[in-house]
């Protein structure tokens, strides 16, 4: 790591030199106001004075009701007289403390406390002095919280860290703590000196606040675009180890599946909106704390058939106070061509100042076992026509319960193969005789349940001018693979923040993460796990996978050779596909990755309302992957056979650094403004160094390059820079505090733009929000409690990729053996820009019922122009593509949120909350290209953005069909086929949405989410390949014809026959579907892919929680502890679908826009956990 931490912060701390200025708590008293209001809401009228005076008036809501009028007129009048018009006659007194005013009812002395009011600090000799600490369920110290002992005057307000001090009698009484937009809380003082409060936000005074792209809170009433804010308690209950499947199902318009079934630490597939681009990475832009970070999911040169790892799930979710999901390119359009497919921003969590170490631990074991798996057939065994063939890769051969029983018979004269795991040796068979079946021990030797163990630990708090949260994490995962499927992320960090003095404040945050794994060949190449299981015949035992080969009785044995059902004795090198064992266990995919994040923050406040931001960030990262297959391994080329070694060492940087100016002022009480001008720079660099060797010197030798001739070695080495500089400007009014406007304008030139283009290309974007029910009109309406209507447009894009601006060269081969170097075949392009994405949306904010029901709607349309293809160019120019700017896409749809509090009250709460999502994509040019594949298999179904249909169509072979449409038939009554690529399908759903409730009772609370999918298509590849090879239960079973039928071939099947297969009516009568249409028209290596297209809804229980705390205040005197929680989870308990053998969210392209194709990909699963949380 090139960069140390002290010189990241060095760099930061020597950013700027500014002098002190305070005021005093009288000063804000002094100060003089021009306010002028007739017969208005003393509330309306309180939230103007805040706003001209800068102070923060605190009060219960009951003290002021929405009815309460009053009129005021006040020409550079103090403070003072002011409030003391106002509120005097309205029977209410204040106190000042800072800039904090707190409002309370003026009552006489009360007789059960006739003692005069005390000063704060002063105390009778009776009494004794409590301690204590506000914040809000985020763990935020709450400034300003009136503190009351009942039944007296005494009390206090919480200072700027929400610390207060109360003197009060010896004998019992109860504090009563109230603040504006929280639930006012009742606590018996009883002997306790210290206290710890937690104030839950009232959602009638409700308020919301999210972090903007810069990282900035604002209040989400006040902006025209839209977001989605998950909270950190949303993402605890998940039960999930990894950070972005967290998230599913818990935002409108944002979709998270799994790249592909169990794997430990897989990655995940994160969509906002629909598809943005055709080329590229497809996933948004993550900030945390301010800065952005690398979030790609490389495949990595020479490293194969593995899942690769989501970076984002490198950060330890124990961290996270909340993430906010920027949708619209509004919100996201001051990282201009970074924002296309929108902007995820993290914040981690912080300490509080003047609060005592608080320590949380947490610990959870989770059990994950397989949710759905494709059933295999048992009655019949390995071989062709009904005749057992050892040497077959089918189980179209004899029924197992017909064979004679007892022992094969078998050659034992000449070649044989002996075991290493159970010494059996196995000869050559004459005749199988066996009726064992082991379908059953081929799946226990290769599956189990899986697990993780979960422990992190954090501490925070702080003092007058700093605070801390330090975290340490260890997450220990084992798939349902039971070798060589493991993950395990070790993380640490620590956040400080400190007040250098009255104007500079320092943050820093700095996380380091340790992953290591081992992952296990996936999917359709020859070394896949679940290619050789689902292939593989019945009544071959897997167990002896690995021995010696003797070609005779006394000959040599050859060593480590490899026994697989299409290779029994071992005698060929090449056993076609692995012995799944042999994938499992002897084949190494292992992966090391370091990577640390940091930034620091230095904030100026030189003038009142100005703040001057200096922001640095840094993303460091080394991911070292390897693969090993040993000597006899199953290779793709049928080459290779004798080893084969990869590895790869990903190296990433990326240095950020904003400096940013924020000024706010209000100019009168009904119009105030606030700008934001500033400066980014950012750096990437990207390198991979490796290389490949095959055909070992030595079979069993050591893992490194010396151990083959250099002839068979491929090394590689990639280096990618990128750099780009913005300047960005935000203008926020506000009229009448219910009419907001926000406008935003972004420049940036990157070195990834062509220099023939606008070096500089414009990113601007405008939102306005009305508060409509700030009209007098709706004062009265106590069914509607607030009102918004929203509008907002912008525009973000997306970079090319770099060194597209040049024709390069690539490395060519000599004839004499000399390296030579040929000129590529891709024309370089030197007028390249971003592809533009403009979107507009509008939507409306309601509540209803004291802001109990809660609802959002939007509707968007996007339109991408500019899209980055390959394009082909004539032969002429001596080249085959070019890289353009030439398409363009679409979409559109809505987003739907409500929430619902049914109840709250102080034991029992029920609150239920739904989104939907409805995207339409389109995609509406592509400069002459027939199709761009974005995913599929390439010669057996690919998908594809298709010009007149949405993003991700399924192509492939497809019925034959008449001008009518309908199917055309053979004279057999079967469907015939037109080979020709059309489209088959569209995974693009009709809606999606999530489901949840949360209900609570006393020391319980019970939390679900449902999630569902409705409407698109899946293809069922896995399904398709095991017809063809007479594995799969459906082609297991035998029917009795009651008359005669044809099969494929025209063979007429009399009736009474019994024969293997299945009777269907495929439109044109019935017939007889044996092995002679599952091997050819019927299987999945036919042309007629259409006919494995099916329906892909599908519902599921994504959450189910259970949890009990302990907390009461005789626990906390007995324990000394704040809270111990128990919770058990569900994860994905039910599934509802009509895809067969998958759970369909997963995926064979993993992280791509190709969605909804099955193809031997490793199962999904569903989780059980056990969790303790332990809070000091």
């Amino acid at each position: 790591m090139r960069i140390t931490i002290h010189q990241f912060l060095l760099t930061v701390l020597f950013a700027g030199v500014t002098l002190a200025r305070t005021a005093g708590a009288q000063d804000a008293l002094n100060q003089k106001i021009s306010i002028q209001a007739e017969n208005e809401g003393l509330r309306t009228v309180l939230n103007q004075i805040q706003k001209l005076a800068d102070v923060h008036f605190t009060y219960n809501s009951a003290l002021i009701t929405a009815q309460q009028k009053v009129s005021v007129t006040a020409h550079q009048q103090p403070l003072a007289g002011v409030l003391d018009e106002l509120l005097i006659k309205s029977g209410i007194r204040y106190r000042l403390q800072g800039r904090q005013i707190i409002l309370q009812k003026a009552l006489p002395p009360s007789k059960s406390d006739p003692q005069p009011e005390l000063p704060n600090g002063a105390s009778s000799q009776a009494d004794r002095k409590i301690r204590g600490v506000v914040k809000d369920a985020a763990g935020e110290a709450l400034p300003g919280v009136s503190v009351m002992l009942k039944g007296s005057q005494r009390g206090t307000l919480t200072n700027v860290d929400g610390a207060f001090e109360l003197d009060v009698p010896e004998e019992n009484g109860t504090l009563i703590l109230s603040y504006v937009g929280y639930m006012t809380k009742e606590i018996a003082v009883g002997g306790q000196t210290s206290f710890d409060v937690v104030l839950e936000a009232d959602v009638k005074m409700l308020d919301a606040v999210v972090v903007t792209a810069l990282g900035f809170k604002e209040s989400a009433d006040k902006l025209g675009s839209t977001s989605s804010k998950i909270t950190d308690k949303s993402i605890a209950a998940s039960g999930e180890t990894s950070l972005l499947n967290k998230m599913a199902g818990k935002a409108s318009g944002v979709f998270i599946g799994r790249s592909s079934g169990s794997d430990p630490g897989g990655g995940s597939f994160v969509q906002i909106r629909g598809a943005s681009t055709l080329s590229g990475s497809s996933q948004p832009l993550y900030i945390v704390d301010g800065v952005p970070i690398n979030s790609s999911v490389h495949g990595g040169t020479n490293i194969r058939g593995v899942v690769q790892q989501s970076r984002v799930n490198d950060i330890n979710p124990d961290d996270i106070a909340s993430i906010q999901v920027l949708k619209g390119a509004s919100a996201a359009a001051l990282w201009g061509s970074r924002a296309a497919n929108g902007v995820i921003v993290i914040t981690t969590k912080s300490g509080s100042f003047n609060d005592r170490m608080r320590i949380s631990f947490k610990s959870s074991y989770s059990m994950d076992e397989i949710n759905r798996f494709h059933q295999r057939q048992t009655a019949f065994g390995q071989g062709d026509q009904g005749k057992f063939n050892p040497a077959s890769g089918n189980a179209w051969g004899d029924k197992i319960a017909a064979r004679a029983g007892g022992a094969d018979e078998v050659n034992m004269s000449g070649e044989f193969f002996e075991g290493y795991q159970t010494g059996t040796r196995y000869y050559p068979i004459t005749k199988k005789n066996s009726r064992d079946v082991f379908a059953d021990n081929q799946y226990d030797a290769i599956f189990r349940n899986g697990y993780s163990m979960d422990n992190s630990l954090s501490l925070s708090g702080g003092g007058a001018s700093s605070n801390y949260m330090f975290s340490l994490s260890d997450v220990y995962q084992k798939g349902v693979f039971r070798h060589n499927s493991d993950y395990r992320r070790s993380t640490i960090r620590l956040n400080i923040e400190s007040k250098l003095n009255d104007i500079i404040k320092l943050s820093t945050h700095a996380s380091y993460a340790m992953i290591r794994s081992e992952r296990v060949q996936r999917s359709n190449n020859t070394a896949g796990m679940l290619l050789g299981y689902y292939r593989m015949t019945p009544d071959f035992d897997i167990t002896d996978y690995k021995g010696n080969y003797y070609a005779g009785p006394n000959a040599a044995p050859v060593v480590n050779r490899q026994r697989s059902y299409r290779n029994y004795l071992g005698n060929s090198s090449n056993p076609v596909y692995n012995n799944p064992l042999w994938t499992m266990i002897e084949q190494k995919n292992p992966n090391s990755v370091n990577r640390f994040i940091g930034s620091a923050e230095l904030t100026i406040t030189p003038l009142k309302g100005f703040d001057i931001i200096n922001r640095v960030g840094i993303d460091n990262s080394s991911d070292v992957r390897q693969t090993y297959f040993p000597v006899n391994s199953a290779q793709a080329d049928a080459v290779n056979l004798n080893g084969r070694y990869g590895e790869v060492n990903i190296l990433e940087n990326q240095l950020n650094y904003d400096l940013i100016g924020r000024y706010s002022h209000n100019f009168n009480p009904n119009f105030s403004a606030n700008l934001i001008a500033g400066f980014n720079l950012n750096d990437r660099k990207y390198s991979d160094l490796g290389g490949e060797m095959s055909d070992f010197l030595i079979a069993d030798g050591p893992w490194n390059f010396s151990n083959a001739l250099t002839l068979n070695k491929n090394p590689n080495n990639g280096k990618t820079y990128i750099r780009s500089a913005r300047a960005y400007s935000v203008l926020g009014l506000s009229f009448y505090d219910a009419l907001f406007l926000n406008l935003s304008f972004a420049g940036e030139a990157a070195s990834t733009f062509g220099e023939a283009s606008d070096n500089t290309f414009f990113y601007p974007s405008g939102d306005v929000a009305w508060q409509f029910t700030k009209l007098k009109f709706f004062e009265r309406a106590n069914w509607l409690s607030f009102g918004k209507l929203r509008a907002s447009y912008g525009v973000v894009g997306s970079q090319p990729a770099p060194y597209r601006t040049r024709t390069l060269f690539v490395p060519g081969n000599s004839l004499y053996g000399n390296g030579s170097y040929l000129q590529s075949a891709n024309f370089g392009n030197d007028q390249l820009r971003p592809e533009r994405k403009t979107e507009y949306e509008v939507g409306a904010d309601l509540r209803f019922l004291g802001n109990r029901l809660r609802t959002e709607i939007t509707y968007y349309k996007n339109r991408t122009k500019d899209l980055l293809l390959s394009v082909p160019v004539p032969n002429s120019t001596g080249f085959s593509s070019a890289y353009q700017n030439a398409g363009t896409m679409q979409n559109k749809g809505i987003d739907f949120d409500l929430n619902y509090d049914i109840f709250k009250r102080k034991d029992l709460t029920l609150s239920l909350n739904f989104n939907l999502n409805r995207n339409r994509s389109l995609v509406t040019d592509l400069a002459g290209a027939t199709a761009v594949q974005v995913g599929g298999i390439s010669g057996y179904m690919t998908i594809n953005a298709l010009e007149g249909q949405p993003v991700g169509v399924f192509m492939g072979g497809h019925y034959a069909r008449d001008d009518q449409g309908n199917k055309i038939f053979d004279a057999n009554g079967f469907p015939t086929v037109n080979a020709a690529n059309a489209k088959i399908g569209d995974p693009n759903p009709n809606w999606r949405g999530g489901f949840g409730a949360n209900l609570s009772y006393k020391s319980f609370s019970l939390g679900l989410l449902f999630e569902t999918f409705q409407g698109g298509d899946f293809f069922e590849g896995t399904r398709g390949v095991m017809y063809s090879h007479g594995t799969h239960e459906d082609v297991g079973k035998e029917v009795t014809l009651t008359r005669d039928l044809k099969n494929f071939r025209g063979n007429v099947i009399p009736a009474g026959t019994t024969v293997r297969g299945n009777i269907a009516d495929l439109g044109a009568g019935e017939v007889l579907l044996d092995e002679s249409y599952y091997t050819t028209l019927g299987g999945g290596f036919s042309g007629l892919k259409e006919q494995f297209v099916v329906d892909g809804s599908w519902t599921r229980l994504r959450e189910l929680s259970l949890g009990y705390t302990l907390q009461s205040e005789a626990f906390r005197k007995a324990s000394k502890l704040q809270s111990i929680e128990f919770r058990l989870s569900g994860r994905n308990l039910f599934l509802w679908t009509g895809v067969r053998g998958v759970d369909p969210d997963s995926n064979h392209t993993q992280v791509s826009l190709g969605r909804g194709l099955d193809y031997f990909d490793n199962p999904g699963t569903r989780s059980y956990l056990f969790s303790l949380l332990i809070n000091y």
